[in-house]
């Protein structure tokens, strides 16, 4: 199984939400607009990321919104909200190896702890980026865009 695009449209969505909501309703089509995905993928994506508490979302006009801290919110979250599979089928093994040979009948023992170390690395290296940190990171490429607001609770 290969992992989708899923993950990278959710962050770029975070990351609006976390830097524009307060100036702006932002809804599935502005996402779309600047992503360049169907509205419809967005929508589906807001509802992982809703179901997850990461956003709030208001029927109509109303527009989405963090339900977190952006500091709260780790790219690892995102990730596993967005993406319907079990870390173990990132590197799935093919399931047929002959035990009649014998790499087929120990590729399985062979690959699974580098390919558990790999799903750590990932786990760990997403986990310590949060969404207020990547807009931090847009903010020094454009210094134009306005700071983040105060910590806020959820409503």
């Amino acid at each position: 199984m290969r992992v989708s695009t899923k993950f990278p449209v959710a962050v770029h969505t975070m990351i609006i939400i976390a830097a524009l909501s307060d100036m702006r309703k932002i809804n599935s089509d502005i996402i779309a607009e600047s992503t360049g995905v169907n509205a419809v993928t967005i929508r589906n994506i807001f509802t992982a990321l809703k179901q997850a508490d990461m956003i709030l979302v208001s029927p109509g006009p109303g527009g989405a919104r963090l339900a977190r801290s952006p500091d709260s919110i780790t790219l690892w979250d995102i990730f596993i909200a967005v993406e319907p599979m079990n870390t173990e089928d990132l590197f799935p093994i093919h399931q047929n190896p002959s035990d009649h040979c014998p790499v087929g009948g120990n590729i399985y023992g062979l690959l699974k702890t580098h390919l558990d170390d790999a799903v750590d690395a990932l786990k760990n290296k997403l986990s310590g980026t949060t969404i207020a940190m990547m807009v931090d990171e847009l903010r020094d490429l454009l210094p134009e865009l306005p700071p983040l607001p105060e910590r806020r609770d959820s409503p």
